[in-house]
């Protein structure tokens, strides 16, 4: 008898494994579907997720162009102000026209100019064009000759200014006249054609 329950306690556990084993392989087999029912939802969060992610990248790039083609327009606008002429030359030759109008605006005497070796400006495809202007008058058109400078439609920049004073009396009168010598350098700006220098 003894021996009897011995063999069912064998077969029992046998048949136990049996049945776990038999459990896991149909688990096993069965795991991906299992897996898709449970993960549905999951699956359809994550898609709403990269879908949403998808929209605001394409939003944002729609905007991008939009910022782009506004950036490109005041860009143009611009380089209005930028000298004419395809080489350093000819924009120089326009810096000069500009300086004359200017000094005939001012009432200043231009007394010479001398145009000088244009320069890169570091880091854009421009490049910067001065001239020396030599100019007499007094104080007050001079003033004007530099505001005016600073007012004009093109992009011209006042580098350097050195100025000489010479005092003159006239004779029996207390009256003292100031003529006043200005050395000025003046830079105008150019599209380059060159890559911009680093």
């Amino acid at each position: 008898m003894r021996k009897m329950v011995e063999i069912d306690k064998k077969r029992k556990y046998f048949l136990m494994t049996m049945v776990f084993l038999l459990i896991a392989g149909g688990v096993y087999r069965m795991w991906p579907q299992i897996e898709d029912i449970f993960s549905v939802d999951d699956t359809i969060a994550l898609k709403k997720e990269r879908l949403v992610k998808y929209q605001k990248t394409l939003h944002s790039a729609s905007n991008l162009e939009k910022e782009l083609s506004l950036l490109g327009a005041a860009l143009k606008k611009g380089e209005e102000g930028l000298l004419t002429g395809k080489t350093p030359a000819l924009a120089a030759a326009d810096i000069q026209k500009v300086v004359h109008e200017i000094a005939k605006i001012s009432q200043v005497e231009i007394q010479s100019v001398r145009v000088l070796k244009p320069k890169d400006v570091v880091g854009s495809h421009y490049l910067s064009i001065p001239v020396q202007v030599v100019i007499k008058g007094d104080m007050r058109q001079l003033t004007k000759f530099l505001y005016q400078i600073i007012q004009s439609s093109k992009y011209l920049t006042v580098q350097e200014v050195r100025i000489n004073v010479t005092r003159s009396r006239i004779r029996g009168k207390a009256t003292v006249s100031k003529e006043i010598k200005a050395d000025i350098t003046i830079n105008g700006f150019l599209k380059s054609s060159d890559e911009p220098t680093k």
